[in-house]
């Protein structure tokens, strides 16, 4: 190290950062905040997760203890992804709908 220089240790993580020191994905932490009180990090000004050491150490600790499978964790489901879709093509095909409609009035007027 050179003359002046100080080595400085970072106090927060951000989620990715933390994601990938633990080893998880960042779903899985927040998921592991609502099922574990004492995994708790703070958030920033701007809402933002903000992991400390001991937050780090914690989630390791759940992962090591849960004997973490990515396959037991929740998803979104299939089929409400699915309903939303078919509302949106359902909604997009009804305002295609209106717009046709409205073309015809106004070409009706301009005759």
């Amino acid at each position: 190290m050179k003359y002046g220089q100080v080595k400085t240790e970072k106090m927060y993580f951000t989620s990715n950062e933390a994601s990938k020191i633990v080893g998880v994905p960042i779903s899985v932490l927040r998921s592991w905040e609502e099922k574990f009180p004492a995994f708790n990090p703070q958030k920033n000004r701007a809402g933002k997760r903000m992991y400390s050491h001991s937050d780090i150490e914690i989630a390791k600790k759940i992962k090591n203890d849960a004997n973490y499978d990515p396959a037991k964790e929740p998803r979104k489901k299939t089929s409400q992804l699915k309903a939303v879709k078919s509302k949106l093509v359902m909604d997009k095909n009804s305002l295609l709908k209106i717009r046709s409609n409205l073309q015809s009035v106004l070409n009706k007027i301009k005759k």
